[in-house]
């Protein structure tokens, strides 16, 4: 399959995310979250719009009520116009307001906001699929979703899933506003957190829908008392994109700040809708990115609908059709990241919090006992035991990348740490040694660029950190290795973990991967200078 420029565009300006969707979509832990806006693309009304035509509405009667209303919220409206229509329909049946006649009245209240609701939208899957301009392209992802989240009441969703996937019985989808309740099928759920008002009337619609004042504060003091746990859960487990959403929603952003604040390594994307043409300010671009970034922990793209309908191709394309348009293009497609730093700098700690991304912990076995020694006191016997024990690991660590040729990978060590525990005069001997080990024979071998996350600390700290942890390496061992890593990989930014949260370090670490640049080091090179006495003469 050949891609579009658009596409070709679209995979250059935000790679590094869409490799992090694939690996979430093949691992069926990429969810979508529906707004609006999704709905809006195709004629159905933003809400306030919606309040309008229920005003209008002739069973309803309602214009008056809006034209005193300004300055109420639109839910305030909606409770309005219900109360208005309760009480009128009340008298015109002269009945009593009992639990059997107010539910008929409500059940007549709900035909009329669906009325109201599909009024002038596509009435057919095809016609859906003809006319929006990206759905169909994110249904795929919906089809292998554990959970697709739609805050809208309709059904556009299933419609085209229906239309797109055929099942040996029943459905190939099933909906539902309970998110507490175990799904039923193996097959796509969709989650309508606000109700479910399906196209036909015969269809089973939610019992409520979060759409006037009382209900919406419900919801809202629901959140906060727990009662969404099942969907912070979901948002702990996946990473989500969410479209059509402005972020006005509080319960929303009451959920995305609980989700920053328990999983800080844990990030989502917002796709911030802008209009076809429209001229960009990147600095108001970047202050929207950074404040999205650390309050709610979402990782924003800027996209129009044709842009957005390419992410969608991007994140379902074959492999190899993605890999030949990327080398054409001198796009990347495999980013690493190499945590390092003195022992007892979180650099393990920060890693377990990176859960949503390709990880590759220190050691591929158990470790070797002698590493609970410091290196400074190991004799010539067991300093060899270990060297040659963790040459290995480091090659097999590097056979691993080498394989892994698309991902973002969040790595535990880089291959040149072992030099850091090496004395001086033995530098360039080991160093020529580890050459030969990562490009054994007649290979040609590297080892995989990557960039380096350098993590240091007061060494007072981080000796009271690792005598919990068995480890005999005292302050003055750990600010020699610190000076040792500085050293040999010359990293210009650093993130001090001294007296910082693991929270705090697991989000500085989260930044350099999801929102700065990528730089990654010729760690070969770098090596290959060493060797060659740079440690010596610097």
């Amino acid at each position: 399959m050949s891609l579009s420029k658009l596409d070709r565009q679209v995979l250059g300006q935000h790679a590094r995310a869409i490799v992090h969707m694939r690996e979430r979509h093949a691992s069926k832990a990429l969810g979508l979250v529906f707004g609006a806006g999704v709905s809006k693309a195709v004629g159905f009304p933003a809400w306030d719009d919606l309040v309008e035509r229920i005003a209008k509405a002739p069973s309803v009667g309602g214009e008056h009520l809006l034209a005193a209303t300004d300055g109420v919220s639109a839910t305030a409206k909606t409770q309005m116009l219900l109360q208005h229509y309760r009480t009128k329909r009340l008298d015109e049946l002269r009945v009593q307001p009992s639990a059997k006649n107010l539910r008929k009245v409500h059940g007549e209240w709900r035909r009329i906001v669906q009325s109201c609701l599909y009024e002038g939208a596509p009435e057919t899957a095809e016609l859906l699929r003809e006319k929006h301009p990206y759905l169909a392209s994110l249904i795929p992802i919906v089809a292998d979703s554990p959970m697709t989240v739609n805050y809208n009441f309709d059904d556009m969703i299933e419609r085209l899933l229906q239309a797109d996937r055929s099942a040996p019985y029943g459905r190939p989808y099933e909906t539902v506003w309970d998110v507490a309740l175990q799904p039923k099928r193996n097959s796509a759920v969709i989650y309508h957190p606000n109700g479910y008002l399906p196209s036909n009337i015969l269809e089973h619609p939610s019992e409520n829908l979060v759409f006037s004042e009382d209900e919406f504060a419900d919801q809202l003091i629901e959140s906060m008392a727990g009662h969404h746990a099942s969907l912070l859960h979901h948002l702990a487990r996946t990473t989500c994109v969410f479209i059509g959403l402005s972020l006005v929603d509080e319960t929303l952003r009451h959920l995305l700040r609980q989700n920053a604040r328990i999983n800080p390594g844990n990030f989502h994307y917002y796709v911030h809708w802008r209009a076809p043409g429209e001229t960009r300010n990147p600095e108001v671009e970047k202050l929207i990115r950074e404040a999205n970034f650390e309050v709610y922990n979402l990782i924003t793209l800027f996209l129009d609908d044709e842009e957005i309908a390419s992410l969608g191709r991007l994140i379902t394309l074959d492999q190899m059709d993605l890999v030949h348009a990327a080398e054409e293009e001198a796009i990347p497609l495999r980013y690493v990241y190499y945590l390092t730093g003195p022992i007892g700098a979180g650099k393990t700690t920060a890693l377990s919090y990176l859960s949503s991304l390709v990880t590759f912990e220190e050691w591929t076995e158990p470790r070797n006992e002698l590493l609970a020694k410091a290196w400074t006191d190991l004799d010539d016997r067991e300093r060899a035991e270990v060297d040659a024990w963790i040459l290995t690991q480091f090659t097999k660590k590097n056979l691993a990348l080498i394989d892994k040729r698309i991902g973002l990978i969040a790595v535990d060590r880089p291959p040149l740490d072992p030099l850091s525990f090496t004395r001086p005069k033995d530098t360039k001997d080991k160093a020529s040694a580890m050459l030969a080990a990562f490009s054994p024979g007649k290979s040609e071998r590297r080892i995989v660029e990557g960039q380096v996350i350098m993590m240091n600390g007061d060494p007072r700290e981080l000796e009271a950190r690792v005598i919990s942890r068995h480890k005999e390496s005292d302050e003055a061992v750990i600010s020699n290795l610190q000076a040792n890593l500085r050293k040999i990989y010359r990293v210009d930014d650093e993130i001090d973990t001294s007296g910082s949260s693991v929270h705090h370090v697991a989000k500085s670490v989260a930044r350099r991967i999801h929102l700065d640049a990528y730089t990654p080091t010729d760690i070969y090179a770098r090596l290959g200078e060493i060797a060659d006495g740079a440690l010596l003469e610097e």
